[in-house]
């Protein structure tokens, strides 16, 4: 009994005690599909001709030589970095165009975060209408000064359709990093501005020892954070083109989800999944110790 009511008195063991229920639901959700995806990934599995035979590492080693994955992946690379690079600096000059506490400001900034808080499949079949080669505005628009022909659509060409889709992705997310740089902004001392003035200092000037300097810890963690979101990223890319045309946005979540419910090949389809997810493990750990090495500094 005396035991027992040590225990109950521990604030560490209460407190890992109603953490319990947490540590169930992530393990029946998170960690044990895991692990069936890296055992899955072993196996030769489909469902159509009901094949699940152990095969080892023949389906890494298919997938790592398969120009469809590599294609994907460098497909993916761009589409990552696109839409992180111009998220965050469209992000960062909204903020600073609106950081001042006016009425107007509050105005320009509920109608900035509009795209972010609208479902996706509202803005997409938006952009769809808007960039339909026959009836879309911006299509008209751009066969109006001589950017397109007349027929074509910058989502039904290979050479556009990925670089459209990383545009309309930056439109959507960009809100998400201006809030949290507007937050940072806003919470830099005036006293730095006000001293900065006195000394000269131009506004290149402010923005380069004063507010970026500032803003660094919350760039850092857009960055990781974007980075992991964006290359996971499935529904944008899905939705407005399913992977096409020629399979020019076909990145690599769109690559794991033809693999296993187009072709049934589950055991391939794991073995991506893992190697998509190493990939990612690397580069935050890649970014993580960048950013601890310049916070140090």
């Amino acid at each position: 009994m005396k035991g027992k009511k040590r225990l109950l008195n521990n604030d560490l063991f209460l407190g890992y005690l109603f953490l319990l229920p947490t540590f169930i639901c992530l393990g029946c959700l998170i960690l044990f599909p895991v692990l069936q995806t890296i055992k899955q990934s072993f196996f030769d599995t489909n469902y159509v001709t009901g094949s699940n035979s152990f095969i080892g590492l023949e389906n890494y080693i298919s997938v790592i030589q398969d120009e469809a994955f590599l294609k994907a992946l460098k497909i993916d690379v761009i589409w990552t970095a696109g839409s992180v690079i111009f998220q965050m600096l469209l992000g960062l000059l909204t903020a600073m165009l609106i950081s001042k506490d006016t009425r107007m400001n509050k105005v320009i900034r509920s109608i900035l975060l509009t795209p972010y808080v609208i479902p996706i499949i509202s803005l997409v079949l938006l952009f769809q209408w808007m960039l339909n080669d026959t009836y879309g505005i911006l299509t008209s628009f751009l066969v109006n000064i001589g950017v397109l022909e007349q027929g074509a659509s910058l989502l039904a060409s290979p050479a556009t359709a990925l670089a459209t889709v990383i545009a309309v992705n930056v439109l959507r997310s960009f809100p998400f990093c201006m809030v949290n740089y507007l937050g940072g902004i806003q919470s830099i001392s005036q006293d730095q501005f006000e001293a900065a003035m006195i000394d000269g200092a131009n506004n290149w000037q402010k923005f380069r020892y004063i507010t970026f300097p500032s803003l660094k810890p919350i760039t850092y963690s857009l960055l990781i954070l974007r980075m992991i979101w964006e290359f996971n990223a499935f529904d944008m890319i899905y939705l407005m083109t399913s992977g096409g045309p020629a399979q020019s946005t076909q990145h690599l979540p769109i690559l794991i989800y033809t693999e296993a419910v187009g072709m049934f090949n589950f055991g391939r389809a794991s073995a991506m999944s893992i190697l998509m997810g190493i990939m990612l493990v690397v580069m935050i750990l890649v970014f993580s110790k960048i950013s601890n090495r310049k916070g140090d500094a």
